[in-house]
């Protein structure tokens, strides 16, 4: 029997809980992709029939039913001359028992079910409240290729699974829902580089791509030959059926389409900004939204909101509101102008002057005695997010929040206010790289005015406020924050970097007393090893000294 066997492998970006629709794409893909005239192997990542993760979808019987029917129909359209390996809930009878799978399909036939071995508990990953772990190493004999199965964290425990089924395979094959975050793409592949030519087979390493909530999956799907060179990377951020062969222990790539996706080249900010425009899109499209709004201020952060929201979204359904105040400087709005015209861009403006006088003459008797404070500036933000959830609500277009991860950590945003929204595409993006990605894009094409990168940032809720009134500048600011945040260090090992000890204890208990107020933002997308929520889980009350 000839060794040689056709491998498709599918970047695919699954709906959660849309089966039916997973289910008949899957099967689209394999017929527009079929031949007689050789073997065909299919590959789908992991958990691509319902979407990684369904989270608690996967405890309902309906949801347990649903996959069961979705595997017949896929088990029943798969030729002789056909393998398909597809990531899917598998259920015990009595749907009590659950394991994330990789189903291997022939001939109309289920050959075997390999299920997940190591399941990931960390960070975002919530796998042990699910699944049960599997025990059983796996290995297809395609033509003559012994082929091994895995998925995902199983990889990245090779060691403690190996076992002798796997001595001897000329091919393994991971399926992956592996999220994005900064450099992960290059730290996956050297890593598997020392694997390979220490085990001496070679890697297909398949991932899925996507946003689903607050998590986004980056594909950068590899072929690493068993010496560890490289001999694909697909696309990132974006689906991709890739067609190659393999035999005699070796990759082909069929038709000269290896279209070498060089990681290594990028710029620094390249693969960050197509995770926010992806994790945005694929949030609002999803959940079959139509139109995005967001207050455009004049400053950066909006501004590099709308740039993403007008590389993803038709112009026609992108709206901003523009909601000066007595404190708006004329600057301000001219900028704000500035970039819709340039993107061309419908506005309004809508000042907040008589709400904001309304609810303080509401308040005046009731805050007899007191001086005036941030409360008075609250109130303006509040009159702003008061106003643009009033349009989301009556045009049904999504309110994106516009906040960054260094306001957000240190509290400097407003509850009600310019926290408002559904989604946040900078949640998880400091106000350096705010700067940085903002520069990025406009390399590409000038999308921000070149005014607002250069002016200083200001809420402007009071005369001649800027930020660094109340924060060190941003550069000193963020470095504290990820030294605490990401890298957990102490007080003391901060300090020792070369910072006042004074300002880095205000820092971090800014970061702690405002833990509150991020329980209730608006989901945003993940990109660091430490985003605020599923990352970094921190009570709200808590006496411990950091």
């Amino acid at each position: 029997m000839s060794d040689k066997v056709e491998v498709i492998i599918v970047q695919f970006n699954a709906i959660v809980g849309d089966i039916n629709g997973n289910t008949n794409r899957i099967l689209d893909i394999i017929v527009n992709n079929r031949s007689l005239n050789c073997i065909k192997l299919f590959v789908f990542p992991e958990l691509a029939l319902c979407g990684y993760s369904p989270e608690d979808l996967l405890f309902r019987q309906d949801f347990a039913m649903s996959v069961q029917n979705a595997l017949e129909k896929i088990k029943n359209n798969i030729e002789s001359s056909e393998y398909l390996i597809l990531g899917a809930p598998c259920y015990t009878e009595d749907s009590t028992i659950i394991y994330n799978s990789a189903y291997i399909f022939n001939n109309k036939k289920i050959l075997n079910i390999y299920k997940k071995q190591v399941l990931p508990n960390y960070g975002v990953f919530d796998e042990k409240r699910y699944f049960e772990v599997g025990d059983e190493n796996y290995v297809v004999n395609i033509g003559s290729n012994k082929i091994g199965v895995m998925i995902c964290e199983d990889l990245w425990n090779f060691n403690s699974i190996k076992d002798k089924k796997l001595e001897d395979i000329d091919y393994l094959i991971s399926i992956n829902a592996s999220p994005y975050e900064i450099n992960k793409s290059c730290e996956r592949i050297e890593l598997f580089k020392k694997m390979v030519s220490k085990n001496k087979f070679n890697l297909i390493y398949l991932n899925t791509v996507g946003g689903q909530d607050e998590i986004v999956f980056d594909g950068n799907s590899f072929l690493l030959n068993y010496d560890g060179s490289v001999t694909n990377i697909c696309q990132s951020f974006s689906e991709e059926v890739f067609c190659f062969s393999i035999g005699n222990k070796k990759f082909c790539i069929n038709n000269n389409e290896n279209k070498y996706n060089n990681i290594y080249k990028k710029n620094e900010y390249e693969d960050l900004y197509e995770a926010l425009k992806i994790g945005t899109y694929d949030y609002i499209s999803k959940s079959n939204l139509n139109g995005v709004l967001l207050g455009l201020s004049g400053g950066i952060d909006s501004a590099l909101t709308l740039a993403i929201a007008s590389d993803i979204f038709d112009k026609q359904s992108i709206e901003a509101v523009l909601l000066p105040s007595v404190y708006t400087s004329d600057l301000s709005t001219q900028l704000a102008v500035e970039q819709c015209e340039l993107l061309d861009i419908k506005y309004s403006s809508i000042s907040i002057e008589d709400v904001n006088n309304s609810i303080n003459d509401s308040l005046k008797s009731r805050f007899d005695g007191f001086e005036k404070d941030v409360t008075e500036e609250n109130i303006q933000a509040r009159a702003r997010g008061l106003l643009l959830m009033s349009i989301s609500n009556k045009t049904g277009n999504i309110l994106l929040t516009t906040g960054n991860k260094s306001e957000l950590a240190v509290g400097y945003s407003t509850l009600y206010g310019d926290m408002s929204g559904s989604f946040a595409p900078l949640k998880d993006i400091y106000k350096t790289d705010v700067f940085g990605l903002a520069k990025y894009r406009n390399k590409l094409s000038e999308v921000i005015p070149q005014g607002v990168i250069d002016r200083m940032p200001t809420a402007e809720l009071s005369p001649n406020q800027y930020d660094i009134d109340t924060l060190p500048q941003y550069d000193v600011l963020d470095v504290i924050l990820k030294s605490f945040i990401e890298e957990k260090k102490s007080l003391e090992e901060i300090c020792s970097m070369g910072y006042e000890k004074n300002l880095v204890a205000n820092i971090i208990n800014m970061v702690i007393k405002n833990e509150y107020k991020r329980r209730q933002y608006a989901p945003g997308i993940k990109v660091s090893s430490k985003s605020f929520g599923r990352d970094r889980r921190f009570p709200i009350v808590s006496r411990f000294k950091y």
